[in-house]
């Protein structure tokens, strides 16, 4: 076995035995165990102390320097929730690795990892996009995403509330193709969830909000509209190195955001669980304007894990499907699916609107990092509408996800054409939120700009816990 199947092979075993003993609710007592065993299997590649760091991280805990895995302290602090996207496990394993070509470095193209005179891992925090490739390329494991999935555990055993899952748009043949929405909808409220949405309905009212934002804000060609919805990454960029930018960006949440905010608006006292592709996502929550809207945020990675743990098989399930979403929500999950989406809307919407949407859309963080700094230093001339994803392919090439980037791409669109309608506009469901905040079918133009309450639950400038 490779060094690079050996370390994914370790990531695998690894949450399935945490995700084991979390379930079974003796994980605090036998997370030595877990050690023992995954050392004694990959002794060969892995010291203990990285092992038992492993297993801190996916118990939610940060790593220290210690071969046991928890002090007296760390049991309180199960429940909590790091804003550290990404953690090195143990630097000393990294001496191990090439010094001329190290994959972690190759793999961050926001130049935020280094190696010190002693071959060290170092992540530049301030530089970190939190996007999670460098966990994807490292050989040897050194490196793992913040964790969620136990606490996550413990509130699904143990709440007496209602939790929703919010399944990301990318969520289409990611656990196999025979497994459809209904059937993953079936395993999830298997495993303790009250009910399961698509985030891609919330993606629809967002787009019905760019839509109209569109309308109202180009007016000739030398306007256009940056688009705000799915990638943290994105947006994250634009504030930090062009905040030059930030005045064309769309002032709307994500997609995940909104799916949270609307729930709870309704039900104060849900928890609201974001399942998607995304390592990004889990820092997003933590923002103080956004804090508050998502408890937990699981990759498909990790969900697979409590599904293996849990002895659930989501294709041996019943197909409860709970169809929600247009054609312009589900496709979402891949590049060009939000701009696709709002310049159908705008054409249903404003189908006089003399300046025709035309959008530019790039995946990747040097593509949209080199598209950035020619808006900066010369402006945009053939479109006006700019959608950015951080990951190639768009969410569907996420590092949470468990198939490739174009069979996810093929399974997105599949599950988009399979919808009755083509844009939010022909979606009832829209129109059955909507007539939750007291809006009528016949609005002339949907309350999505402005400040009602819906339009304000869709927008950033909310504060923490609202």
């Amino acid at each position: 076995m490779t060094t690079t199947a050996k370390a994914l092979s370790l990531k695998s075993n690894l949450l399935y035995q945490v995700a084991k003993y979390a379930w079974e609710g003796t994980l605090y007592q036998k997370n030595q165990e877990i050690t023992d065993l995954l050392h004694e299997e990959y002794k060969d590649h892995y010291t203990r102390k990285q092992v038992a760091n492993q297993i801190r991280i996916a118990m939610g805990l940060p790593p220290h320097d210690s071969e046991q895995i928890t002090g007296e302290n760390d049991e309180e602090a199960l429940m909590g929730l790091s804003y550290e996207p990404v953690w090195v496990t143990d630097s000393s394993i990294c001496q191990k690795c090439d010094k001329e070509h190290r994959d972690c470095i190759a793999a961050c193209d926001a130049h935020a990892i280094s190696a010190d005179s002693e071959g060290h891992i170092i992540i530049d925090k301030e530089k970190c996009l939190g996007d999670g490739h460098c966990v994807q390329a490292c050989n040897f494991g050194a490196l793992a995403e913040n964790s969620q999935f136990v606490p996550l555990i413990k509130l699904l055993k143990e709440t007496k509330d209602p939790i929703y899952a919010s399944i990301a748009p990318a969520f289409a043949g990611q656990f196999g193709e025979n497994v459809t929405a209904g059937k993953l909808r079936s395993a999830l409220k298997k495993i303790g969830f009250t009910e399961v949405v698509e985030t891609a309905l919330y993606a629809d009212l967002l787009t019905m909000k760019e839509a109209l934002e569109f309308d109202e804000h180009v007016k000739d060609e030398h306007d256009f509209l940056i688009t705000s919805c799915c990638c943290p990454v994105w947006i994250k960029l634009i504030e930090n190195k062009y905040p030059e930018l930030v005045e064309k960006i769309s002032p709307s949440v994500s997609p995940m955001i909104a799916s949270g905010r609307i729930i709870k608006k309704f039900e104060p006292n849900a928890k609201v669980v974001f399942i998607g592709p995304c390592i990004a996502k889990k820092q997003e929550i933590m923002l103080p304007e956004l804090k508050g809207a998502i408890d937990f945020v699981l990759t498909f990675k990790e969900l697979n894990a409590i599904f293996e743990a849990a002895g659930v098989n989501p294709v041996e399930e019943a197909d409860h499907e709970n169809a929600q979403a247009s054609w312009g929500g589900r496709v979402y999950g891949r590049t060009g699916g939000v701009s696709g989406a709002v310049a159908a809307t705008v054409e249903r919407l404003v189908p006089k609107k003399v300046q025709k949407l035309r959008s530019l859309k790039v995946d990747g963080v040097l593509e949209i990092q080199k598209l950035l700094e020619q808006l900066k230093t010369s402006g945009l001339k053939n479109a006006n509408f700019i959608e950015g994803m951080a990951c190639k392919g768009g969410c569907v090439g996420g590092p949470g996800r468990l198939i490739t980037p174009e069979a996810g791409t093929n399974q997105v669109n599949q599950y988009g054409d399979a919808s009755v309608a083509k844009t939010p506009v022909e979606n009832p469901e829209v129109y059955t939120i909507l007539a939750r905040f007291g809006h009528s079918h016949t609005d002339t133009v949907p309350p999505l700009t402005g400040e009602s309450p819906i339009s304000q639950l869709l927008g950033r400038h909310l504060g923490p816990n609202k």
